[in-house]
């Protein structure tokens, strides 16, 4: 599960007068606030009437010139009505949830979520409301839109462009600074922002093209140290495969295996970065952002093409040749994979890949046959390549923030996203009410192994918010989605998650394999950005990366497996992209990738 590290909220709230009369704000009626107290707040009324529509209409007090104006709580309690397309069925309402009325206490804002909504019934509402700009509510928490629908909706003036907002809010800031292809990744070909988007970062994901060893035999043939190199990696496969390594007589050892289908358990992408920096899989089950292609002072390069790239098929299919890397690795299932590496009767194979490990003993945290194995780092090719196949964190998250163009207050909605992004808001938004769902703590171990600074609970079923809890009142959920609620979590902000047992904790391990891995990533301007490519490049971008990115794949395992020959065939491989169009391929990304590092500037 994705979590997220929360900093402690260190601003603090300014207390405002407030007004007897009720005002209407975004299309949306505002409630009229009795006395001094927001609900469920005991603050008092400030004494000071502080001035908090600077440079907007004096008799409005929800006119602000700016977000950066506005100050919550708000002197007036205003209704906001939002849309939300809520991917987990598990929280069953945004509208009777505990959030709701904890956003109200801190912000005087009302969420009206006129529209929650799941599945297929929010895409088919979604596209009515779009078509009668009336029914539109003040703000879409998630849409689950694409890029190429967010921008067309944009495009017809359905939505305000917000970059200009954001750009003085401070979580915004922050997050962008933490993450620096978040911006990139949420600006459209048209260069304008419509959402505030997410960053809710999976540090171990961006790492997952890993490698297991086997430890005893590391310590029967290697003295317990590790391969370094490509070289030493073959050596060690070879004595596995020539020496009865399980002893049981039968030369029954699979030095390296893998299958395709699964999560990163293809060995290609792994074995590939010895070579070149690469990441073009044939297994996983996490998309990945343009397949093969990287970033070289500016330029796209398309690394399948290149001649470091050969090399490392020349590896591969050494390998495969001699019967170190497992013959089925493209033809056998998850099952037929698990059969091989979890045998019952003595191990049978010395090095696989895989997003986690193979056994089931280690996703259910328990002591496992998967003690006997660990992480295996990349290994140095001939050249002293060593990069791992570092994926790049994507921050869009199916639409997260995004303001109607009939909103009336958008500076307040910009407002509201930003304080929904800071540390303590998140916390309590993704997990519930503080000391029931989660806390600060600085006792124990943290998920990256240092002192942790939080903590999040496991709450029963049949547990009582209201009698054991202390709650007012009880709601149908206490929490949001964490797929559909504004985050704010960077993987180092992750890492301060506490572990209650890290020897068994499955984050744990692949949260240290993860920092392992990040020692040899490739520099992140090397990657190419999740990008937004106008109609006419999104369309050479989509048939080609089926088509040629197909014939990629498939000619990467005929080299493998030695259908086609690495020496005879390689021309004719080259060939055959070129006729398939991959100038054009690469030419869209880099007049998409130009115009995208200008707009940056």
């Amino acid at each position: 599960m994705k979590r997220r590290m929360l900093r402690k909220l260190v601003a603090s709230l300014t207390a405002l007068t407030l007004m007897a009369t009720a005002f209407t704000g975004c299309g949306s009626e505002a409630a009229t606030q009795e006395g001094a107290q927001v609900k469920g707040d005991t603050r008092e009324s400030s004494v000071e009437e502080t001035t908090v529509n600077s440079g907007g209409d004096a008799s409005d007090p929800f006119s602000f010139a700016s977000p950066k104006d506005v100050v919550f709580p708000l002197k007036e309690k205003l209704t906001l009505t939002a849309f939300v397309n809520n991917p987990d069925q598990s929280v069953t309402s945004y509208q009777d949830n505990w959030v709701n009325d904890w956003i109200e206490e801190q912000t005087n804002v009302h969420i009206d979520y006129i529209y929650d909504l799941t599945g297929d019934e929010a895409t088919q509402k979604l596209n009515l409301i779009m078509t009668d700009p009336n029914s539109m509510p003040d703000f879409f928490l998630r849409t689950g839109w694409s890029k190429a629908e967010t921008m067309s909706y944009g495009s017809q003036g359905l939505l305000l462009p917000i970059e200009d907002m954001l750009g003085q809010m401070p979580n915004w800031t922050r997050m962008n600074e933490e993450s620096p292809m978040r911006k990139a990744d949420l600006t459209m070909s048209d260069g304008h922002i419509y959402s505030y988007g997410g960053q809710n970062e999976c540090f171990h994901c961006m790492y997952q093209h890993r490698m297991y060893i086997y430890k005893p035999w590391v310590e029967k043939y290697l003295g317990g140290k590790n391969p370094e190199t490509t070289e030493e990696l073959y050596e060690f496969l070879k004595k596995v495969k020539e020496d009865d390594a399980n002893g049981n007589g039968i030369a029954d050892e699979v030095p390296m295996s893998g299958y395709i289908g699964g999560w990163a358990s293809d060995p290609t992408v792994w074995m590939i970065n010895s070579f070149t920096q690469c990441v073009n899989p044939l297994s996983n089950t996490n998309p990945t952002v343009a397949g093969g292609l990287v970033v070289n002072n500016g330029k796209i390069e398309y690394a399948v093409m290149k001649d470091e790239y050969r090399e490392g098929l020349r590896y591969m299919h050494k390998l495969f040749k001699e019967g170190l890397l497992d013959n089925q690795t493209f033809l056998q299932d998850n099952t037929q994979f698990a059969a091989t590496v979890d045998a019952t009767e003595g191990n049978r194979v010395a090095v696989y890949p895989g997003g986690g490990m193979s056994d089931s003993a280690f996703w259910q945290e328990q002591d496992g046959e998967w003690q006997n194995w660990e992480i295996l780092a990349p290994v140095a090719g001939p050249d002293g390549v060593r990069y791992s196949g570092r994926c790049i964190q994507t921050y869009f998250e199916g639409c997260l923030g995004v303001v109607s163009s009939t909103c009336k207050y958008p500076e307040i909605v910009i407002a509201l996203f930003d304080f929904m992004a800071s540390d303590d808001a998140v916390h309590h938004i993704s997990a519930g009410p503080q000391g029931i769902g989660w806390d600060y703590t600085n006792e124990g171990t943290s998920l990256s192994g240092g002192t942790p600074t939080y903590e999040t609970f496991s709450i029963p079923e049949d547990y009582d918010y209201v009698k054991d809890g202390g709650l007012s009142k009880t709601y149908a959920d206490y929490r949001y989605t964490p797929d559909a609620m504004i985050q704010s979590s960077s993987a180092a902000d992750r890492g301060g998650l506490k572990v209650a047992d890290p020897a068994h904790s499955g984050e744990y391990w692949l949260q240290q394999w993860a920092e392992l891995y990040d020692k040899y990533a490739p520099p992140v301007e090397t990657l190419v950005p999740n990008m937004s490519f106008d109609e006419e490049e999104a369309k050479i971008v989509t048939e080609a990366t089926l088509t040629i990115g197909g014939y990629v794949n498939q000619a990467l395992v005929q080299f493998i497996d030695g259908s086609m020959d690495i020496e005879k065939d390689w021309d004719s491989y080259i060939e055959k992209l070129k006729s398939m169009g991959v100038d054009e391929y690469i030419a869209a990304y880099q007049r998409t990738y130009d115009a995208y590092i200008a707009a940056a500037k």
